[in-house]
């Protein structure tokens, strides 16, 4: 399952590259969050980290989509086709590290280990528990130099919402 959130994340940042509407990108992006998001609950089996990122991307989203369509509001979105070629190299190139690290003992392999599945209902309803608060005092901390930084750089008396004021 990994694998094909993997493989969709590639494609999207291929087709985010070549594309150049406002509108078409904030898609993108958004469908990129999504797609993080339900990557992040198969790893930790913990929803609230995935939805808190989901949000707040979402939330992002709404605000520059916002800025972009009050600048260009008449932009006509084009259409765009990647040749046979290019798609062709970028698919091979992120499928290669792929095939590489595949291993054939997952499938051949009879002694699967179950006393790890123990606690995983515990662990799944906890949103801080002690192996996972690096992680979350890293987002603490990022979210705090990225509301800093933007606090800094929109100044209320220039900027596209000066009418407002």
């Amino acid at each position: 399952m990994y694998l094909i959130f993997t493989f969709f994340s590639y494609i999207m940042i291929i087709i985010f590259f070549y594309s150049w509407h406002p509108l078409f990108m904030s898609m993108m992006i958004a469908f990129q969050s999504i797609l993080i998001g339900m990557t992040i609950y198969l790893f930790n089996f913990i929803s609230w980290f995935s939805y808190l990122l989901f949000m707040i991307f979402l939330s992002g989203m709404m605000i520059i989509l916002i800025y972009v369509s009050s600048l260009a509001s008449n932009l006509l979105m084009k259409y765009f086709l990647l040749d046979l070629k290019t798609l062709t190299l970028f698919v091979l190139i992120f499928m290669l590290p792929l095939f590489f690290s595949f291993s054939t003992d997952h499938f051949y392999g009879n002694n699967m280990n179950f006393s790890n599945f123990s606690n995983l209902g515990l662990m799944a309803g906890k949103m801080y528990y002690k192996d996972f608060y690096l992680f979350t005092v890293l987002i603490i901390c990022y979210l705090l130099v990225l509301l800093i930084l933007v606090v800094k750089n929109s100044v209320f008396t220039e900027g596209p919402l000066r009418s407002c004021v």
